[in-house]
């Protein structure tokens, strides 16, 4: 695992190619530290934007089953540990990330690499890449929020199929059922995370903070109680540099030069 900040950009990468970028309870550790120094980062507003990337030809086939084999006695500790680090340390904190997250991810995606998807604003897909819950094929219920994403995301009875019958996903599908953003070559995935990532570090940061939490608290949210929600965002912000720099670039036929206050 690895990070870096650039102009803006907190690069998040996932480092075991030789296993996949398979989830083991080292990384599930060293998530959890990365994820202390993106929130650091973005408070210090060093950071703009996420971006999440996986070496190697897969993005993450989830959990590590050969150091799960190997502990196969001692399962339900191990699970315990490693599930409830990351559910509650890893997965929700990036969520609520009040900054962009935009994942990267190639070829295989499975399990628990799922909920890295899942909680991403921006999911760009090479072209080869493919996705499976593949859970059922352990005999097992499933983690990493697949349970909430998958029905909000694609309806009830598509996600009960990609979940009970572990239904393989490829790239155009997957763009097709909303799963991610957008498809490009493998050969010019980097290109456009690194232009998708640029973009979102030269925007209006609050506002985008905003919208993402406007739409996360949606779903528990009668329609009059959003728009007052929309209301008080908007006129919380109405002060800020950015939105008199968006209105004044707007006036005068010119791009905006946000800073992110």
């Amino acid at each position: 695992m690895t990070v870096r900040l650039d102009n803006g950009i907190a690069r998040m990468r996932l480092t075991r190619p030789c296993a996949g970028n398979a989830i083991d309870r080292d990384m599930v550790e060293a998530l959890h530290e990365a994820v202390g120094g993106l929130e650091a980062a973005v408070e210090a507003r060093d950071a703009r934007v996420v971006l999440l990337t996986g070496e190697g030809p897969a993005f993450c086939v989830g959990g590590d089953l050969t150091y799960l084999g190997e502990r196969v006695d001692e399962l339900p500790a191990e699970l315990e540990h490693m599930i409830g680090r990351f559910h509650r340390s890893v997965l929700p904190r990036l969520a609520a990330l009040p900054v962009p997250v935009v994942v990267a991810a190639q070829g295989g995606v499975g399990g628990g690499g799922l909920g890295l998807l899942w909680l991403a604003d921006i999911v760009l897909a090479a072209d080869d890449l493919k996705l499976a819950t593949g859970f059922v094929k352990l005999g097992m219920t499933g983690d990493g929020g697949s349970s909430w994403y998958l029905p909000r995301l694609v309806g009830l009875r598509k996600a009960l199929e990609l979940s009970l019958r572990s239904t393989p996903v490829t790239a155009c599908e997957a763009c097709e059922l909303g799963l991610v953003t957008r498809v490009v070559p493998v050969a010019d995935l980097a290109k456009a995370a690194d232009e998708q990532a640029a973009e979102f570090a030269a925007g209006p940061t609050w506002a985008y903070g905003g919208i993402k939490r406007l739409y996360a608290q949606t779903w528990s949210r009668s329609y009059p109680e959003q728009l007052v929600a929309e209301y008080d965002a908007m006129v919380a912000g109405a002060s800020r540099g950015d939105v008199r720099e968006g209105i004044l670039a707007f006036a005068q036929r010119r791009a905006p030069e946000f800073d992110g206050r």
